[in-house]
């Protein structure tokens, strides 16, 4: 056994409420498992219509992986004993009638899932948890933040009191706060050290970590060199929004066979991200980690936690995590069950350099990677890259919706003492992003140093700048043909003509009660001619309306001051 396995087993067995940390890879779905088996099992039959176990994921994947994982656990039981049976609950295959109809089919005793279709399937008046003995929450600190916050509520109101819980996760000291309201009654603690004292760390000892400063447009440059330079067998990106990894999967796949000082064009490129439908989600993931060739993973967070793909070597971070947790679970994708990886993190010039200190009071080390020789590569990538996007307009809509994106995730960092808007490089990301000029937006309002009218690049005329595709192409000829004389003469400054949010939503909600007040008029007058009513009731109708707008806007205005007051 493994240390997180050895010191949480015999606790868990002896009916014992636990919360485990220990770091990435180090055997923790093992060490939950077979006590929830062992449990169980003691416990004695389950009846037709119940359910034993609970183990919760925060995602689809994971649950998954848990799930084959459990079944191979299954595979060992003696043919003589009565059958032990799980079953996967998550989003994207079946509906949650079709999974109860199979629960009652099979009677499993334990049940895989995500926490929105575990609570949908608890809802169902054929499933029963009062027999239910032990819950599992597999990275838990995920589950307990404020985004399952409701989820996890309605899952716990269901479930009975009388149980035995356990939480596990590489980062759940972050949750410790959320452990009355999971309902651990005098849990142990138990927490497995790499290290000890000045020495300690969050990440196997077998993991090397490196950061690089760079500029933004010497970001991909330097993936595209690291992936020609380092030795690996499977290779994994994060970016940080699924915009992202659309746009750059497009891009490396396009331009890599085209560099001459190119060695990763063998390598095969994988697209994972959130937004993708199951099935394909699930087929890309399953055909990265069966590959037997070269590859690499371009993702988002939806692969960051509890994923045990064999054979990484190699995790690439493109910009830190919005949250520091995430970045040692990240990182953690690689090293796993003793074996070595490396890890690499690009940080932009200026405040963001401060985001090792930071990780160093987390207890992580890292040391600098060296970039030399990236001049030449840059030349040639970027020669290609900009040939790219003058090929197809269609290129430069996804680099303007991924670039978008972006500056979005930045605006959300939890860490805003070292991720600043006010500091934000618009224009080196704009061209590391392949803009040729920057899109109308609010944040631009009070960037600085922003070109005249936004052009990143001259000599360019977007009237004449054509897609491939023939009915796209046809549509904007025809719009810019429609247009009238002095709006295809104007080609202003970037102007933020979007509103920002809070503009948006009052708008929405003026709009929105305009119709409401037409609409109810139009009923109170009709219903006055059809029954008789005297104008003077009409008018009383709509006094009172009246009245109820006034309320709803005051209502509303408090409301946003304390929002503001909040933030």
């Amino acid at each position: 056994m493994t240390p997180v396995q050895a010191s949480t087993i015999p606790l868990f067995c002896s009916n014992k409420d636990v919360v485990v940390e220990a770091v990435t890879g180090s055997g923790k779905t093992i060490s939950f498992l077979i006590p929830i088996i062992e449990i169980i099992l003691r416990s004695g039959s389950v009846s037709r219509g119940h359910v034993a176990g609970i183990i919760v994921a925060p995602t689809r994947e994971l649950a998954s992986q848990i799930y084959s994982v459990l079944n191979s656990v299954l595979e060992f039981q003696p043919t003589e004993s009565t059958a032990f049976k799980a079953q996967l609950l998550i989003g994207g295959f079946a509906t949650v009638a079709t999974d109860v109809q199979k629960f009652l089919a099979e009677s499993p005793q334990i049940v895989v899932g995500t926490p929105g279709r575990l609570l949908e399937f608890l809802g169902s008046p054929h499933v029963h948890s009062s027999s239910l003995e032990v819950l599992i929450f597999d990275e838990a600190d995920r589950l307990l933040d404020l985004g399952f916050d409701q989820t996890i509520s309605g899952i716990l109101r269901i479930l009975p009191k009388q149980r035995r819980t356990g939480l596990f996760s590489a980062t759940v000291t972050s949750a410790v706060g959320e452990l009355v309201r999971v309902g651990l009654r005098n849990p142990v603690k138990i927490v497995v050290k790499v290290g000890d004292g000045e020495y300690e760390q969050k990440v196997p000892t077998t993991l090397s970590i490196s950061y690089s400063v760079l500029s933004p447009e010497s970001k991909i440059p330097s993936l595209i060199h690291k992936m020609n330079t380092l030795k690996y067998r499977k290779a994994i990106v994060y970016f940080p929004t699924c915009a992202s990894v659309v746009y750059f999967y497009l891009v490396l796949t396009s331009i890599l066979p085209k560099l001459q000082s190119s060695k990763s064009a063998d390598a095969q490129l994988f697209s994972l991200h959130g937004k993708l439908p199951q099935g394909p989600r699930t087929k890309t993931l399953n055909k990265f980690i069966n590959t037997m060739k070269k590859s690499v993973l371009l993702t988002t967070d939806v692969a960051a936690r509890g994923l045990d793909i064999p054979e990484v070597d190699v995790v690439i971070q493109i910009d830190p995590p919005y949250e520091a947790n995430l970045f040692l679970h990240r990182a953690g994708r690689a090293a796993r069950a003793g074996r070595y990886g490396e890890g690499y993190l690009f940080l932009t010039k200026g405040r963001e350099e401060s985001y090792v200190d930071l990780m160093q009071v987390k207890k992580v080390r890292m040391q600098e990677a060296d970039e030399t020789g990236l001049s030449e590569l840059m030349t040639e990538f970027y020669r290609n890259f900009r040939d790219w996007i003058l090929d197809n307009r269609e290129n430069h809509d996804m680099a303007v919706k991924a670039y978008v994106s972006y500056v979005r995730f930045y605006t959300k960092h939890t860490m805003t003492s070292i991720f600043r808007m006010s500091e934000f490089d618009f224009v080196g990301y704009g061209l590391a992003y392949g803009l040729l000029r920057l899109p109308s937006m609010p944040e631009l309002k009070s960037a600085h140093n922003i070109p005249e009218k936004g052009w990143l690049v001259e000599g360019i005329d977007m009237d004449t700048y054509k897609y491939k595709d023939s009915q796209k192409e046809q549509g904007r000829q025809e719009e810019l043909n429609n247009r009238a004389p002095k709006a295809a003469a104007k080609h202003g400054p970037p102007k933020a003509t979007s509103k920002a949010w809070s503009e948006q939503s009052e708008r929405k909600e003026r709009r929105d009660l305009r119709r409401e007040k037409k609409r109810n008029k139009r009923e109170t007058e009709a219903a006055a001619v059809e029954n008789g009513n005297s104008s003077s009731d009409s008018e009383e109708l709509e006094e009172d309306w009246k009245t109820l707008i006034a309320d709803r806007k005051k209502k509303r205005k408090t409301n946003i001051s304390a929002m503001a007051f909040d933030l």
